[in-house]
């Protein structure tokens, strides 16, 4: 196809927010809009983060809305889940038209093996998860100190040569069945299991192998709301509702604003940003007094025992002193 013909998807993002925009002001809404921002100002102020955070990093932006909605706002986890799922829908979502606008690379040909297993697996993880608001908590803390250790294992292997696999279908598959299940279970995930096949094992890098994070993530959040609003009808508290008609702007305009930093940050800076974010997050749940002292202490040791863990490889990785 000729340059000619080849349709220009630079105004795709703009045209998009400017009809989320519109269709925003003229639909009925649950509440008026004075009301919305009074009352559930805390989560557009959330995610003017989130959605920053899910646009440049393979996190998602449920790792800032769960738990500071939880930690900092009170509010309960399942709600929190629920939101965090159902905002990604226009986070991620906007987040990809912006890069496909920007004609940033993404592997649809390796997505391409994730899809399926997300509408497979997606109706089935979410009728069968039933995690405690506790548990849901420390789920969640254990879940992001698992992304660390996966974000320090790709930092040690992006000088390695990418080869190709055998069995690349069957991992990507499986990859996004693992991933599917964490998002119905705390409201994000697919984007970071994908995200260290894509650079631990396939070795890509991390600039490249984000955007097709998002993309997943995106995927899986468009297909969860769905069910849960439109097919299994599930009834969804005021709190998820009015947060998200509050929110859906907020995070239209701050994930795109995220994946554009993605494109300008160099990597080092990227990966320092991630590793603040997953801090904050594991102090926060470590000094929750609200969270049982036997979950605190167990997000604790297991944060001390990665600390230790890359300590030693790293002082065993140096070279020796010659003499």
């Amino acid at each position: 196809m000729s340059s000619k013909l080849k349709p220009n998807l630079a105004w795709l993002y703009p045209i998009a927010l400017l009809s989320l925009v519109v269709f925003w002001l003229v639909s009925d809404k649950p509440l008026a809009a004075g009301e919305l921002f009074a009352q559930y100002w805390t989560s557009a102020l959330t995610m003017v983060f989130g959605s920053f955070v899910a646009g440049i990093t393979p996190l998602g932006g449920g790792a800032v809305a769960f738990p500071v909605l939880t930690k900092v706002f009170a509010v309960n986890a399942i709600d929190a889940k629920y939101f965090s799922l159902t905002i990604q829908t226009i986070g991620m979502g906007f987040a990809t038209l912006f890069f496909i606008s920007r004609k940033v690379k993404i592997h649809w040909e390796l997505l391409g093996y994730c899809f399926p297993a997300a509408l497979i697996v997606l109706p089935f993880a979410l009728s069968q998860t039933s995690l405690s608001a506790q548990w849901l908590r420390f789920a969640f803390s254990e879940f992001i100190l698992v992304t660390a250790w996966v974000l320090w294992l790709c930092n040690h292997s992006l000088y390695a040569r990418r080869h190709e696999l055998k069995y690349k279908p069957l991992i990507l598959f499986a990859t996004a069945v693992l991933g599917s299940f964490l998002s119905a279970s705390l409201g994000s995930g697919s984007d970071v299991v994908l995200f260290f096949v894509l650079v631990y094992v396939l070795k890509y890098p991390i600039k490249e192998a984000i955007p097709s994070t998002v993309v997943l993530m995106a995927f899986n959040a468009i297909c969860a709301s769905i069910w849960l609003v439109f097919i299994e009808s599930i009834e969804l508290s005021d709190f998820v509702i009015n947060s998200w008609w509050t929110a859906c702007i907020v995070a239209a305009i701050g994930a795109p604003l995220g994946a554009f930093m993605l494109t300008v940050l160099k990597e080092h800076t990227l990966r320092k940003l991630i590793y603040l974010v997953i801090s904050l997050e594991l102090l926060s749940t470590i000094f929750n007094q609200s969270l049982d002292i036997e979950l605190r202490y167990l997000v604790a040791a297991s944060s001390c025992v990665l600390l230790l863990a890359i300590a030693h490889k790293r002082f065993r990785s140096k070279p020796a002193k010659q003499k």
